[in-house]
C-alpha cells in the first residue's frame, strides 16, 4: 500500500503533483550521495555519461517499488516502460543557469501543434523530479504551468497558471511530459507560493527573490510510460537528439538489473541498444541538438 497520497484526478486535471513525503530523509541523502559518486566518476574517474539504469550508482532507483506503483496508479495501466530517460543535473558542473536551463519548454515529441499525436487522448509518458536539498521557501526547483499539459497557454493570463513546486526534502515531483514547465525556477522572498518564471526573474531586484539552497543544487530525474503509440513515437523522437547520442553510445544494462526490473513490474526498453545498432546501419540519428518535430 502506498503511504503518501495519489490524487489521479488532481494530476490529470493540473497536469502535476507533489507527493509529500515519498522518501525519507535519510534515503534523500543517500541518493545525493549516489549522484555525487556518479559525477565524480565522470569528471575524475573517466566514466562515461549514460542514463541511470545504465549507471552503477543509480540504477536501483530506477526500480524503486515506490515509483513504478505510482506511476502505474496515474497512467492507469500495467504495461509499463523505461525506456533510457534518467539523468540528473547539479549546477556547477556542466549546467549554467541562464544558459542551458530556466527557458519554458515541454518534454514530449509535438510541442506546439494541437493536431500532431502526442495531443491525441491522455499522454502517457511522466517525470518523477527529484529536487536533493530543501526548496519549501528557497529558489532552484521547479516552476510549472498548470493546465498546459491540455492546452496552448499564452499572453499575460498564462502566468496565472504558474506554479512554484515548493518541494521539502523527501517530496517527489511528477508531471506529465507534455507540460510546460521551465527548470531553476525561483520564488518571491517571503511568499514561496508565488512563482517567478523566466520573465520575472530577469525583471524583478534580486533582493525581492528567494536566494538558493546553501549547497550545490542538485537534481535526479526518472521518466516512465506506458508502452503504446505515444511512447513509441518519443523514443523515434529522442533517437534523432545528440545528448542521447552521447547517453546511450556507452551504456549497458546488465541482466541481472533487468531482472530486478522486471521483478518489480517494470519493463526495460533498451534504447541504447537500439541507439547502437542505428548508427551501425548507417542511419543519420542523434544529428539534434534542439528540439525539431518529427513528421505525422
Amino acid at each position: 500500500m502506498l503511504k503518501f497520497n495519489v490524487d489521479n484526478d488532481k494530476f490529470w486535471r493540473d497536469g502535476y503533483l507533489i507527493l509529500k513525503n515519498m522518501f525519507s530523509h535519510a534515503e534523500i541523502a543517500a541518493m545525493r550521495e549516489d549522484v555525487f559518486a556518479s559525477l565524480k566518476g565522470r569528471e575524475q574517474g573517466g566514466e562515461p555519461v549514460v542514463d541511470a539504469l545504465a549507471d552503477r550508482h543509480l540504477q536501483h532507483w530506477v526500480h524503486d517499488e515506490r515509483l513504478i506503483k505510482v506511476a502505474k496508479t496515474l497512467l492507469g495501466g500495467d504495461n509499463l516502460a523505461y525506456y533510457g530517460d534518467g539523468s540528473y543535473a547539479v549546477v556547477g558542473h556542466g549546467y549554467t543557469p541562464g544558459k542551458d536551463v530556466g527557458g519554458w519548454h515541454r518534454d514530449n515529441t509535438d510541442r506546439s501543434n494541437l493536431d500532431a499525436p502526442d495531443w491525441q487522448g491522455r499522454y502517457s509518458l511522466v517525470r518523477f523530479g527529484f529536487y536533493l536539498q530543501d526548496h519549501s521557501a528557497s529558489s532552484g526547483g521547479l516552476i510549472v504551468r498548470r493546465e498546459s499539459h491540455n492546452r496552448i497557454l499564452r499572453g499575460w493570463r498564462a502566468h496565472l497558471h504558474d506554479r512554484y513546486l515548493n518541494t521539502g526534502i523527501g517530496d517527489v515531483g511528477v508531471w506529465s511530459m507534455r507540460i510546460q514547465h521551465a527548470g531553476l525556477g525561483r520564488c518571491l522572498r517571503g511568499f514561496p507560493n508565488f512563482a517567478l518564471g523566466p520573465y520575472l526573474q530577469a525583471r524583478l531586484p534580486e533582493f525581492l527573490q528567494a536566494p538558493f539552497p546553501p549547497v550545490e543544487r542538485t537534481g535526479f530525474w526518472i521518466s516512465y510510460a506506458l508502452d503504446d503509440h505515444h511512447l513509441e513515437r518519443h523514443c523515434q523522437y529522442l533517437l534523432t537528439r545528440s545528448e542521447r547520442l552521447t547517453m546511450w553510445s556507452n551504456a549497458h544494462y546488465p541482466q541481472s538489473v533487468i531482472d530486478k526490473c522486471n521483478a518489480a513490474g517494470l519493463k526495460v526498453l533498451d534504447m541504447p541498444e537500439r541507439m547502437r545498432a542505428a548508427v551501425a546501419a548507417g542511419e543519420a540519428v542523434g544529428q539534434q541538438r534542439h528540439h525539431r518535430q518529427i513528421a505525422y
